[in-house]
């Protein structure tokens, strides 16, 4: 079993290099099984309109190919890409959790998130259930896509400027994998701080794994699972 797990890069459409970027690494990945994408891969994703299919074209191209080769996707939705199922569902047939993930791979049991649902902080968990709701999707059906893509972007932008994360999400998060690791998780998956991170942790005398694969805007890096173990890669041309 060998599978990759990329988050966080905020893909803003086709003037965004790191679009071209994502593309190439996706070109080179083979003899992979399963991608796993923990959110955030879009600077901004609800639903599925030709104006996404636009921007995001190149991308969808390339998961489109990998699909067809035969590698399972695995989406977890973040806080910035949500409803993602019109398209990594019934067009790639994806698997797709709005939150969650617990799964098997190899006999070792992966407890996977994009880590958002870490913080505390009651205001931006109304917010987040909000953009998730029939409400904000009906919204979206009534609004021009471009118009919608307009603000949408504004929202992603200010979401992220009252938003700062620092050590105290990753004290949190790495808190958070060892309350899992005690629910016997062997590995704990989390994104969202952007920190590229492989922790070793030890709780009650069991060990388990904490891991995280960073972004694609500064680290360029991913977590590569292969053999019973994870390891952290960074991607240059």
């Amino acid at each position: 079993m060998r599978a990759i797990f990329i988050a966080d890069a905020h893909l803003k459409g086709l003037d965004d290099p790191n679009q071209k970027l994502l593309c190439s690494f996706l070109e080179t990945l083979k003899d992979i099984d399963k991608l796993f994408i923990l959110g955030d891969l879009f600077e901004f994703w609800t639903g599925y309109n030709e104006m996404l299919e636009y921007h995001y074209a190149p991308i969808l191209a390339q998961f489109k190919r990998l699909q067809e080769a035969g590698m399972e996707i695995i989406y977890v939705e973040g806080n910035h890409d949500f409803s993602v199922a019109p398209f990594f569902k019934e067009i790639l047939g994806s698997e797709v959790y709005p939150d969650s993930a617990d799964i098997n791979l190899d006999g070792k049991r992966f407890f996977l998130a994009h880590g958002d649902l870490v913080e505390p902080n009651l205001g931006y968990k109304i917010w987040r259930r909000f953009l998730r709701s029939f409400l904000f999707s009906m919204i979206i059906k009534i609004t021009p896509p471009s118009f919608a893509r307009k603000v949408a972007l504004w929202l992603a932008k200010t979401s992220r400027r009252n938003h700062k994360m620092g050590d105290r999400l990753d004290t949190r998060q790495r808190e958070f994998a060892r309350d899992k690791i005690e629910q016997d998780f062997d590995i704990v998956i989390l994104a969202h701080s952007h920190v590229p991170e492989v922790l070793e942790k030890t709780v009650k005398n069991r060990k388990g794994l904490y891991a995280n694969p960073g972004d694609w805007i500064k680290e360029y890096s991913y977590l590569v699972y292969e053999d019973g173990k994870i390891r952290l890669e960074r991607y240059t041309q």
